[in-house]
């Protein structure tokens, strides 16, 4: 099979980011230009929770309406085109404020749509978001990869599809901010999300050493998993579990669609 690109080209993002234009203007314009869906003060006030750092995350409710973003809407826009559907379950690790699960749940499908971060602030948020919306089909926990698989029931797993964006990379080379466990294999994580999935794993990350952030890249270079972090290796063996195929790009990142064998 041909090599998974590692980046996308500058003419693919300058497509996708028309594209994502488009679709803005079509599915949220009227709601932005014409004020309808007016937030409540109750939506008003979550608003200001709702936004702030990571920016790619950042949303709002309107008149009991998801609006994200443009820059959120720009990686939702690809998520959505690689959900399995009719989409029945769906997990987010990795969650922040919670959007993803959300979008989910709001698809007739969906039986349940879970999210679950290791910062509690992002999962009080997104608690009281769901709240807002009268989700009752979602779920957010203070969890870690090793805990929902060790027990996929407890989370109501295993899932149709699992999100995995921007997180890989911690899970890899671990936090000292938030999570101190590092698997420093990609068998291993992947071998957990293989237990965790009863569908498609849908992940984008940092996958090359010399994308990683600042605070982990040098620490990364210099130990000895450091040959056997980048993409080909990843894919390598991610397809013990899973076929691999690319979906596209979000922003600079391969989005891939890992399907369980």
């Amino acid at each position: 099979m041909p090599d998974i690109p590692t980046k996308a080209t500058p003419l693919y993002r300058l497509c996708a980011k028309a594209q994502s234009a488009i679709g803005y203007g079509r599915e949220y314009g009227g709601v932005i230009a014409r004020g309808r869906g007016t937030p409540s003060a109750e939506e008003t006030e979550l608003n200001a929770r709702l936004s702030g750092y990571p920016r790619n995350h950042n949303y709002r409710i309107a008149g009991g309406r998801l609006v994200p973003s443009f820059r959120l809407y720009e990686r939702a826009r690809l998520v959505r085109s690689v959900l399995p559907g009719p989409l029945n379950s769906f997990l987010d690790i990795g969650c922040c404020r919670g959007f993803y699960v959300l979008d989910a749940s709001v698809q007739p499908s969906c039986r349940v749509a879970v999210g679950v971060d290791v910062h509690r602030p992002f999962v009080d948020i997104a608690q009281a978001a769901a709240k807002q919306m009268g989700a009752n089909n979602t779920a957010f926990h203070v969890a870690t990869l090793e805990q929902l698989a060790t027990e996929p029931s407890v989370y109501q797993g295993p899932y149709q599809a699992i999100l995995l964006i921007g997180t890989y990379h911690y899970m890899f080379w671990g936090s000292d901010d938030y999570c101190g466990v590092s698997y420093r294999s990609h068998r291993e994580i992947l071998a957990r999300l293989a237990r965790l999935s009863a569908g498609r794993v849908i992940l984008s990350g940092r996958l090359e050493l010399e994308r990683l952030p600042r605070g982990i890249r040098a620490a990364a270079m210099a130990s000895s998993e450091a040959g056997d972090y980048n993409t080909a290796a990843f894919v390598a063996a991610a397809r013990a579990f899973f076929e691999v195929r690319l979906a596209g790009f979000l922003g600079a990142y391969p989005l891939l669609a890992l399907d369980k064998k």
